[in-house]
């Protein structure tokens, strides 16, 4: 185990891109702790930590969002980033979304995902076109 597991998660958690999501089980995969333990270091990160880190940028494994003090935080932090939630507090298009690793090569190419336009619309679409399967 990592000595310093609450830092290195800090450092993982600053690393994770605008409009991606991660889990806490890649978290704790990448510095060597279990996932509770990494999960319940999320849930404890003081107001000072909440200010300096992407905490919103973890979901569950199946996409959900927390569900304590802090979900309606989450849920805004992920839509005003281009992340679609669903009314549920489930994250859609997962595949999209999802940053499995944070290591560089991983990094390098989660950082070319395209911002949602300004209007809503999925990048690349002009107003005219239908949004299809």
């Amino acid at each position: 185990m990592t000595p310093r597991p609450k830092a290195d998660l800090l450092t993982l958690l600053r690393r994770i891109p605008l409009g991606r999501v991660t889990t806490a089980e890649s978290l704790a995969g990448e510095i060597g702790i279990p996932a509770s333990l990494a999960a319940t270091m999320l849930a404890q990160l003081t107001e000072d930590e909440r200010d300096l880190v992407p905490w919103h940028r973890v979901v569950a494994k199946g996409g959900a969002i927390g569900r304590g003090l802090y979900r309606d935080q989450q849920f805004a932090r992920l839509v005003r980033e281009g992340v679609m939630v669903s009314p549920a507090g489930i994250v859609q298009d997962m595949a999209r979304h999802l940053l499995v690793s944070l290591d560089a090569a991983s990094l390098k190419s989660a950082a070319r995902v395209e911002p949602p336009s300004p209007e809503g619309r999925p990048p690349g679409r002009s107003r005219g076109m239908k949004l299809r399967p």
